[in-house]
């Protein structure tokens, strides 16, 4: 019984175990029927890659043989076309550096199903940028134009007019983009009453962000003006100051394009004198008469008033603008001029041609005129365009090139801080040929106030056509000291010459130190100048080190008379008139007034010293509070000396402080003098003609 019960156990067990056996064999083809299979998956979809040169791995699952491919590209390659179950293959895209973001599509193919994975690269970011937020077009037809600031090519833009005015729909035809301006036509309006469009654009990268900027038009309903007057430039140079009550009209030629960076004179915020408010230059507008001999200023009323182009021909109503006057020079500017009063506006038929005069011939009447002006060159031709330092470019506009002629006359010639050639690491010429431009009258507190009573803005820098090299100019440097630096040893004597020219052969001395060291406390010591070609952006922005001296100790207490650089050189073989360029500036404490004295003798008070100018340098500006009376690079400055002082053995030139007036750190004056303080010099020259 005992034998039978145990084999019965033994058959139960054996059954059991059978039972787990197939369970597990069921199980395991269980698992075996659920295995991944697919006919076609990708890893990715989307895959972003930086804008360098780069390649990138995509994972294909497929039971079969597949295919890939990418749509017509020339910056995309892959490293196969077929391949086997799951796999993969590597698409290598070139840099995309300096280029918009860029997108292709790559297909991949099995079994007759298709995916596509995108690859998309990083590069510039993208810009719209109109920069006018409105613009306001004449009543009749014509071609406004706004400047627009854009890295994407036009045709990919996206234009979108929105007419908002009832009834008034398709008045805006093509919009254009030359490289610069954004160009739009309209057509005329009948109306009465303004109409608005407002012009959308939009551009979708190929990441998938969307850059966006829009202008509003305006079109100007018909103006009032049908029974306006024509009247010439010297009717309206005759009326009085003050609002213009007549009905009378004007035709000229438009002398600079809206957008033009070097306009106007721009002036710093009255809410704020560290910033730059470029209004100015955005409404200011110059009309010459028809034959080219007198001119006008227009300050628009806004600058989407300023509608104009280079060379068009115009007719604007004066009726209730605004007349204002200067004496001297005598200048007319007409203030508040809505494009409303603009009765008409054409290409000129003829190109604008400027009038070719010698600076000795400028008049009153050349002002807001284009010319072009004779036989020049730059006074001191160092650096760039725009010798100032650039930290301060946000807080300082302009700055003002002397120029000379041939016939010893000097003006300057001004270049506003958005001007893109002011500093591009280009030398300017230094020989001499023709700077054409529009004639002003600008006044530059920074530089004394008083600069001139003409000066020269120039509309492009294809405007200066000097010739580079000295060799090609009319004048030879009889000596210049541009670069300073140390050549004495301690306990020399001025006989060492601690201040030896660049070009030519000369002596500069103190005339209050016996023994010259080229030290601060032996009264010279090397500093700065911001003649460099380039921003410094690590440094003092344009500076070049040891460019410049600088001189401190400028007052004999006891004499009770000022100090003085002293220039010494030999004009014995010269018979032309012979000039003296300077640039220079005082820290604050140094003497702001200056005389300019020649003599054949050395002995500062015996002989005779002959006057030649006086001038003023300015004091240079401070970071923490910069006065609207202080420079941030040197002013430059020429001065013809009489003909006595040519044809001599050896003359003397004396640089002398005329008294002990200083600027304070409120004021360009009122301040205390310090004899420890310093004039800086970057550059003295004499030069003749040939």
């Amino acid at each position: 019984m005992k034998s039978f019960l145990f084999s019965r156990k033994i058959y139960a067990q054996l059954a059991l175990c059978s039972v787990i056996t197939l369970l597990t064999i069921w199980g395991c083809k269980k698992q075996e029927l659920v295995s991944f299979s697919t006919d076609l998956s990708l890893n990715a979809h989307i895959v972003k890659i930086a804008d360098s040169a780069a390649t990138t791995r995509i994972q294909v699952y497929a039971d079969e043989t597949w295919e890939v491919a990418a749509k017509s590209n020339d910056w995309l390659k892959l490293d196969k076309t077929t391949g086997t179950g799951k796999s993969e293959f590597l698409a290598t895209v070139t840099s995309n550096k300096g280029q918009l973001p860029r997108a292709v599509e790559i297909y991949v193919k099995a079994k007759g199903k298709t995916d596509t994975v995108f690859i998309q690269q990083r590069g510039l970011t993208p810009t719209v940028n109109i920069v006018d937020a409105n613009m306001n077009a004449v009543a009749g037809a014509g071609k406004m134009k706004t400047i627009l600031t854009t890295n994407v090519p036009f045709n990919l833009i996206k234009k979108e007019l929105v007419y908002k005015t009832a009834g008034q729909d398709n008045w805006i035809g093509d919009v254009n983009f030359d490289g610069t301006y954004m160009l739009i036509n309209v057509a005329a309006s009948a109306s009465a009453e303004p109409r608005e469009t407002l012009l959308r654009l939009s551009y979708l990268d190929a990441m998938g962000t969307t850059v966006k900027d829009s202008i509003l038009i305006t079109q100007s309903p018909v103006g009032e003006y049908q029974n306006a007057v024509l009247k010439d430039f010297a009717y309206v140079k005759s009326l009085a100051a003050g609002v213009v009550n007549e009905d009378v009209y004007i035709e000229g030629i438009v002398l600079v394009d809206k957008g033009n960076p070097n306009t106007a004179l721009n002036p710093n915020s009255a809410s704020n004198k560290h910033v730059i408010d470029k209004t100015e230059n955005g409404i200011t507008v110059y009309v010459q008469s028809l034959d080219g001999k007198s001119g006008l200023r227009l300050r628009m009323a806004t600058p989407g008033d300023h509608i104009f182009s280079k060379n068009e021909k115009v007719k604007l109503w004066l009726k209730n603008t605004t007349i204002t006057k200067t004496a001297n020079p005598v200048t007319t500017t007409i203030s508040n001029v809505p494009s409303l009063n603009v009765m008409e506006k054409v290409d000129s038929p003829t190109p604008l041609v400027a009038r070719e005069l010698y600076m000795k011939d400028l008049v009153d009447n050349d002002v807001y005129t284009y010319v072009k002006l004779k036989d020049v060159e730059i006074s001191v031709s160092n650096g760039s365009y725009y010798n100032i330092n650039e930290g301060y470019e946000f807080r300082v506009d302009c700055y003002p090139t002397n120029i000379r002629d041939i016939n010893g006359n000097s003006m300057y010639m001004m270049t506003n801080g958005g001007v893109p050639y002011r500093r591009n690491g280009t030398q300017v010429p230094q020989g001499s040929g023709t700077i054409s431009g529009v004639i002003v009258y600008e006044t530059m507190a920074r530089y004394g106030g008083n600069i001139g009573k003409y000066a020269i803005r120039q509309m492009a820098q294809e405007d200066i056509k000097l010739n580079n090299d000295r060799s090609q100019g009319f004048s030879n440097v009889l000596v210049e000291w541009d670069r300073f630096r140390s050549e004495l040893q301690t306990g020399a004597t001025l006989a060492s010459n601690p201040l030896t020219p660049t070009i030519g052969t000369g002596k500069l001395s103190h005339s209050e130190f016996a023994d010259l060291n080229y030290t601060a406390a032996a009264g010279i010591y090397g500093t700065n100048d911001f003649n460099a070609l380039l921003p410094d952006p690590t440094g003092a922005k344009g500076a070049v080190t040891n460019g410049a001296f600088a001189a401190r100790g400028l007052w004999n207490t006891a004499k009770n008379r000022g100090g003085a650089i002293i220039v010494k050189a030999s004009t014995a073989n010269i018979s032309q008139q012979v000039s003296l360029q300077i640039e220079g500036f005082v820290a604050t404490g140094a003497p702001r007034e200056w005389t300019i004295e020649w003599s054949t003798q050395s002995n500062m008070d015996a002989g005779t010293w002959n006057p030649v100018s006086d001038f003023t340098f300015q004091d240079i500006v401070n970071w923490t509070s910069t006065l609207l009376t202080q420079v941030s690079g040197y002013k430059v400055m020429n001065f013809n000396l009489p003909m006595a002082a040519s044809g001599q053995s050896e003359i003397y030139i004396r640089i002398k402080a005329k008294n002990r007036n200083v600027g304070s750190a409120t004021s360009d004056v009122g301040g205390t003098f310090n004899s420890a303080v310093a004039v800086y010099f970057g550059h003295i020259s004499l030069k003749y003609n040939k």
